[in-house]
């Protein structure tokens, strides 16, 4: 397992992992300045991703007058399927998130939300809709997923949200991570 930081991806690794999440998100090749701030997870054999994932920096995200600092779990692509590619990532992940004392939050559709919970993710279908984003004026909530997938730090950032359930979670960004 291969954990790098943006800078230190090889044109090649840039090029699949764009490929990967286009196939799989549909979404645009990442910018220059997505590709620094991210820490890259690559499962690689023979120079080839099997799996990747990725931890993304989130700017502050205010909850009950407080402000957290927690990292966006994402991106999570096996290129093979039913392999434990996928497991071996979020397990790579989830050691990060322990060992650097951050919380991780991501988005998931219904259909992922067993594979989260047996990577040992904590997964919430309740919440999605209270993670808003303001442009402008108008809220914005992510309206292409289902749930919530987290692993909570010491700042038990998700608790907090999960026993407050009337409370809007204030993002900074847009919750497309």
């Amino acid at each position: 397992m291969l954990v790098k930081k943006g800078a230190e991806l090889t044109d090649g690794e840039v090029d699949e992992v764009n490929a990967a999440k286009a196939r799989e998100f549909k979404v645009p090749p990442m910018s220059e300045k997505q590709k620094i701030k991210t820490i890259f997870f690559l499962l690689e054999e023979e120079e080839k991703i099997l799996a990747l994932g990725e931890l993304i920096p989130i700017e502050p995200i205010k909850f009950n007058a407080e402000t957290f600092f927690v990292l966006g779990i994402g991106g999570i692509v096996a290129n093979e399927k039913r392999r434990g590619y996928g497991r071996e990532i979020m397990t790579a992940i989830k050691a990060y998130l322990k060992v650097h004392d951050k919380t991780g939050v991501g988005s998931c559709g219904l259909r992922n939300k067993e594979f989260y919970e047996k990577c040992g993710l904590g997964v919430d279908i309740s919440s999605l809709k209270r993670f808003v984003y303001r442009k402008k004026g108008r809220k914005i909530i992510n309206t292409t997923d289902d749930g919530i997938i987290y692993q909570d730090g010491p700042d038990c950032f998700m608790k907090k949200v999960l026993s407050s359930p009337d409370q809007e979670v204030l993002l900074e960004r847009p919750f497309n991570w």
